[in-house]
């Protein structure tokens, strides 16, 4: 996941979508209705990507990549065209099979083309044996065409601030880049959403000239996959979905699913109850929750701040919602301050609410912040002014006073409106994966998702985002693109 990024005001840069890194020709997308069997369209020109990519960022000889040509706007396919790059990493027993398996590595934002060989580094490596695997940057990030917007700079909110405070800060610095950078472009920016990453997946499928495709997405690649499979269906061979999204983005509902992810071992204040002994801060789950909520508020009031460091109310939260592996340290640092003192470490005064939720660690080139934006608020739902983001969030503290406290300001006043595309069911092999505790796309949102689309649902035992591929029960994937049963089991996750 990426490290926590906030997006400040800055420099103007000059108003372009630049073009893909790929020095190579493109192949042009065939139209959006042609047969799902059509053979060699718009044939692609494979080159080693160490060759094609400026600053590829692996040492890697095998992938190569390429670029396709599709529509900007799948309603009006003649008119303008964007360059999105694809990539791919032969089977090892070539023609073995007909079926491409995409990968997708998460996002939004970042760089994909490179992830083909990164399979062969998880337990999917037995996968490309038999099967080209294939990856693509999608339209507005990495070597896809693309907006850059300079995230520019913004002074936070003073160490003393109270919440309110905190919060319209984030907002304002990210309601000026939203404005500012959606301006450049806006017929560019407003067609960057899942679904038509979706139809730049399909062109590319038709380009590679397969009937059908297997598809493994993670993170924010399984948005693409939900969309794949709505807009689709006929033509997946079999889909699985890892850390999965919501197949809708309201993203003050997707707040409050982090803020209720639940522990394997209860609450922390009761986790705290039943070692009494160690930390003697009582036996009464509910006393301690009342006390940790209190200690919120006198933070909130009154923030400790030393030298660049600050310990306002989000510490407070922080602690109450760690994950058990975490519990030992947060009681420690909880007596210490509720004794008056102060934690060996404090948090950074770019507090948590900050980090960006999807996808991995940051790959060489960064994320373009904009298309992260574009593709979580082009068609959510949820409210984009301040009052209604900061009402949604006081009620979750209303009904939980120690929550209320996440806040996700990415789509501030964000100036576009797109009608989302429907999510369907379908009847292609589907199988979701969702790990119980994880915070990054908590298991609720998996189980929406099956709601809304069905397939089986396997339950990780773990907090870790996206960690299947990693796991013994790995197994399970392969077999499902063996013969496309799925399960409704568990699976144990990282120990």
């Amino acid at each position: 996941m990426p490290p926590p990024v906030m997006l400040r005001r800055g420099t103007l840069l000059a108003s372009t979508v630049l073009l893909s890194g790929l020095l190579l020709p493109s192949a042009s997308a065939v139209p959006k209705d042609a047969p799902a069997s059509s053979k060699g369209a718009g044939a692609l020109d494979w080159r080693p990507c160490t060759t094609v990519a400026k600053d590829w960022p692996i040492p890697d000889d095998r992938t190569e990549c390429a670029q396709l040509t599709v529509p900007l706007d799948y309603s009006t396919p003649q008119g303008r065209k964007i360059n999105v790059a694809v990539s791919r990493l032969k089977a090892g027993k070539p023609g073995s099979n007909t079926i491409p398996l995409v990968y997708g590595t998460g996002g939004p934002g970042l760089l994909k083309v490179s992830a083909p060989a990164g399979v062969l580094e998880t337990g999917l490596s037995p996968l490309a044996v038999d099967h080209d695997i294939v990856s693509m940057d999608d339209r507005g990030a990495s070597y896809s065409d693309k907006i850059e917007c300079d995230p520019g700079e913004s002074p936070d909110a003073p160490p003393t601030a109270g919440p309110r405070e905190r919060i319209k800060a984030e907002f304002d610095a990210q309601s000026e880049f939203n404005q500012r950078c959606v301006a450049k472009d806006p017929e560019f920016v407003r067609q960057l959403t899942p679904a038509n990453a979706a139809r730049d997946l399909d062109s590319f499928r038709q380009a590679l000239g397969a009937p059908k495709i297997d598809y493994y997405g993670v993170s924010f690649s399984t948005a693409v996959g939900i969309a794949y499979r709505s807009l689709f269906d006929d033509r997946v061979s079999h889909m699985w979905l890892d850390s999965v999204l919501p197949p809708v983005f309201d993203h003050s509902a997707m707040d409050a699913a982090i803020e209720a992810v639940g522990s394997p071992y209860g609450s922390f204040a009761q986790w705290l109850a039943r070692h009494d002994v160690e930390y003697h801060l009582g036996t009464d789950p509910a006393a301690l929750t009342r006390k940790l909520a209190d200690l919120r508020d006198e933070l909130d009031r009154k923030p400790r701040v030393v030298g660049d460091e600050v310990m306002n109310g989000d510490w407070v939260v922080g602690l109450a919602s760690s994950t058990p592996s975490g519990w030992v340290t947060s009681a420690i640092d909880l007596v210490t301050v509720l004794e008056g003192g102060l934690p060996e470490a404090l948090p950074k005064t770019t507090g948590d609410a900050k980090r960006r939720p999807f996808g991995y660690e940051t790959p060489h080139g960064g994320m373009n912040g904009l298309q992260y934006n574009a593709m979580l608020c082009n068609g959510a739902t949820s409210p984009t002014d301040f009052s209604g983001l900061w009402g949604a969030l006081q009620a979750r503290r209303t009904a939980d006073p120690l929550k209320g406290s996440y806040f996700s300001p990415w789509c501030a006043d964000w100036p576009l409106k797109v009608p989302p595309t429907p999510v369907k069911r379908g009847t292609s092999p589907l199988q979701l994966s969702g790990h119980t505790y994880e915070t990054v796309t908590p298991f609720n949102e998996a189980q929406e998702t099956q709601k809304a689309i069905g397939g089986g649902l396997l339950t990780v035992q773990d907090d870790v985002h996206s960690s299947l591929s990693h796991l013994p029960c790995v197994s399970k994937v392969l077999e499902f693109f063996r013969n496309g049963r799925t399960t409704n089991g568990t699976c144990p996750g990282v120990q």
